[in-house]
């Protein structure tokens, strides 16, 4: 997406009234940069603004624009996550995040995002489509994904809003509709593989003082990401390849109690990646991606199947990773449309699921 922020500069996102002349000359040195192009002097720019009031969300949303035309898309990120917090029903934001986490390769993160600006307000018609870029065209196959699952839903008004926003942005680019459903249809497996991955990958608990944590394992290689808030609420991370490595960085951070790490232990081994075979979490990604290609009452009952099967074993075994793995399933069901996942829950409830064979449970929940 080209970004369009000679037009954006003249958004405000706030009544913000600068006390002090100098702001209000950096604010306007600012824009004058970034309109020209120069981004390194817009950033030292919006800097300074900023430095003079923390608070003024829109030198952090006009900054993400020059960040994310150096390439430096994490810092983009971190700008717009702070108008976002001070903002929450601000469109362009989310799209602009769903843009950055797009040129990062993150694209399960960019299409969440994209999918929220739409339903905050964001106008499609200035969305500018580059077919080379993948971000853009997950654009286009975040409004197919949405025509396509509440058509299976039934909700002909999602149905035909989204027709409408895909016709607009066809209309206005050069890219056709046929063009973005090959996009969708041939990039939706990895698509599901990055939800399922992020959602069975990870667990929150408590650590410690009360420490707000989340533990987080990488399925391709195995590392753990363990982030915490300290006790002045500031947000902080550690990163190993091995628990073992883990514990040792804990120590070392001088944040933990010596125990805390028999506690980060115990909550590794329920993390769902960890519980699940590789097997079992390949079933669920061909599972859900054969539903998100072609709904229909075949591709939606085996999707409910694998959520009766983990409610089943939670409620007969009455061990707290299978709560956690159904949970971790709702939450990628969710994550893909919040419709779809009530459909699934209120559908499969305890009192309507039938007794799986021994057979289905090997084949969709396979141990290590």
């Amino acid at each position: 997406m080209k970004k369009t922020f000679v037009v954006l500069v003249f958004i405000i996102l706030t009544a913000t009234t600068f006390g002090q002349t100098t702001a209000d000359e950096w604010f306007q040195k600012a824009g004058e940069y970034l309109g020209s192009g120069n981004y390194a002097n817009a950033i030292t720019a919006y800097t300074e603004v900023i430095k003079r009031d923390s608070s003024n969300l829109d030198a952090y949303y006009l900054r993400n624009f020059a960040y994310y035309q150096t390439k430096n898309y994490d810092a983009a990120i971190a700008d717009l996550n702070t108008v976002i917090k001070g903002a929450p029903d601000f469109p362009n934001a989310y799209v602009s995040r769903g843009d950055a986490y797009g040129a990062k390769g993150i694209y399960h993160k960019a299409v969440a995002d994209f999918k929220t600006g739409l339903a905050k307000g964001y106008d499609p018609s200035t969305f500018s489509v580059d077919k080379s870029s993948k971000a853009d065209m997950w654009f286009c196959g975040a409004l197919f994904m949405e025509i396509t699952i509440n058509r299976f839903l039934g909700n002909s008004a999602a149905v035909t809003k989204n027709e409408n926003w895909l016709k607009t942005v066809c209309d206005n680019n050069n890219v056709t509709r046929a063009e973005i459903e090959k996009y969708y249809r041939d990039n939706i497996r990895g698509l599901v593989s990055e939800i399922v991955d992020e959602e069975f990958g990870r667990i929150s608990f408590m650590i410690d003082r009360n420490y707000n944590a989340v533990l987080t394992r990488n399925p391709k290689n195995g590392h753990y990401t363990l982030s915490y808030e300290d006790a002045k609420d500031v947000t902080k991370e550690l990163a190993a390849p091995t628990l073992e490595a883990l514990s040792s960085a804990m120590s070392r951070s001088g944040d933990f109690s010596n125990t805390a790490y028999d506690t980060v232990r115990t909550q590794a081994a329920l993390i769902p990646t960890v519980a699940l075979s590789d097997a079992a979490l390949n079933e669920i990604k061909t599972i859900l991606t054969d539903f998100y290609t072609s709904p229909s009452t075949k591709t939606y009952n085996t999707a409910k199947e694998v959520y009766a099967l983990y409610t089943n074993l939670r409620l007969s075994t009455g061990k707290e990773n299978w709560e956690l793995i159904r949970l971790a399933y709702v939450a990628t069901l969710a994550d893909f449309n919040a419709g779809f996942a009530r459909k699934v829950i209120d559908e499969a409830r305890p009192s309507a699921v039938t007794t799986l064979t021994t057979a289905q449970q090997q084949r969709l929940a396979q141990l290590r």
